[in-house]
C-alpha cells in the first residue's frame, strides 16, 4: 500500500460515516475535516516512528490498535492519540479548521479523536510484515516520506491528497463517492478565495480554491502549509505548500 491508497482508504464512506457516527457528527462535516487534517494527522506519525524517544512505544500501539476494531475503541482513548501525532500543534489544527468549516473546535477534536485509531489501525495493517520496532519504523518512513526535509514532506502529503480528491471528483472511485459529492457541492457553492462560507462546503471549497487568512500562516510547518501557510517552493507557477494551488491546477 502507498501513501494515496492508505488516503484514500481512510477517505471511503464507509470510513467516513463510521466516524461521523462516533463523533456525533454530519457525514459532511467528518469528510471535510479528514481531508483537510489527514496529512498532519499521518505527519505525526511519521515523526513518532523516526524519533528514537518514540519509535518503541509507537509500535507496540501500532500493532496493538491493527487487532483491534477501531470501533471499540473509545473517544478517550483516540483523543490521547490525537495528542501524541499532533503534539504542540494539536489546538492549532483544531482551532483552524473549525474556524473554516464553522464547528466548534470540540466538535473537530471528536472527529479526529474517532479517527486516530483507524488510522493507527490501517498503519499497523500496512506494516504488519515487520516483527520490531525498527523494521515498523523502516516501513512507515518508507510508507509516509520519512527522512524528508519538511517541504519534500509536504509535497508528499499534498499530492497523495490532491490525487484522492481528484479521483474523487472525477468519479473514478466508487470507494470514495461520499467525498466526490461533497466536492462536487463545493464546486457549485461558489466558494472563493477570499470569502468561505461556515460550512463543511466552505472548508472543501478552500482545499480546492486556496489558502488560509495569512494569520493562520505557521511558517516551515506542514500544519502551516496544509492549513493555509505557504512555502517558498514553486513548480510552474504552483505553491507545492498549499492544497488549493495543487487541486486548481488539477482541476483546470
Amino acid at each position: 500500500m502507498d501513501l494515496t491508497s492508505l488516503m484514500s482508504a481512510l477517505l471511503s464512506d464507509q470510513n467516513i460515516t463510521s466516524v461521523a457516527h462516533k463523533a456525533g457528527v454530519s457525514e459532511e462535516e467528518a469528510a471535510s475535516v479528514l481531508a483537510t487534517a489527514l496529512p498532519v494527522m499521518l505527519n505525526g506519525a511519521n515523526g513518532q516512528a523516526s524519533d528514537a524517544n518514540t519509535t518503541e512505544s509507537f509500535f507496540h500501539a501500532v500493532n496493538d490498535h491493527a487487532k483491534k476494531d477501531p470501533e471499540s475503541v473509545d473517544l478517550k482513548e483516540g483523543g490521547k492519540i490525537v495528542g501524541h501525532l499532533l503534539g504542540t500543534d494539536e489546538e492549532a489544527a483544531e482551532n483552524a479548521i473549525a474556524k473554516r468549516a464553522g464547528m466548534s473546535s470540540a466538535n473537530v477534536g471528536l472527529i479526529l479523536a474517532a479517527a486516530a485509531p483507524l488510522i493507527l489501525n490501517m498503519l499497523g495493517n500496512s506494516t504488519s510484515s515487520s516483527n520490531s520496532s525498527a523494521g515498523t519504523a523502516s516501513l512507515l518512513n518508507a510508507l509516509l516520506g520519512g527522512g524528508m526535509n519538511s517541504n519534500a514532506s509536504s509535497s508528499l502529503m499534498t499530492s497523495a491528497l490532491t490525487s484522492v480528491l481528484g479521483n474523487a471528483l472525477g468519479g473514478n472511485s466508487s470507494s470514495n463517492s461520499l467525498l466526490g459529492s461533497l466536492l462536487t457541492g463545493a464546486l457549485g457553492s461558489g466558494t472563493s478565495n477570499n470569502s468561505y462560507s461556515n460550512s463543511s462546503a466552505g472548508l472543501l471549497g478552500s482545499l480546492l480554491g486556496g489558502g488560509m487568512p495569512s494569520q493562520q500562516q505557521s511558517s516551515g510547518s506542514l500544519l502551516g502549509s496544509l492549513l493555509g501557510g505557504s512555502s517558498n517552493q514553486q513548480q510552474s507557477g504552483m505553491n507545492l505548500g498549499t492544497i488549493g494551488g495543487l487541486l486548481s491546477s488539477l482541476l483546470k
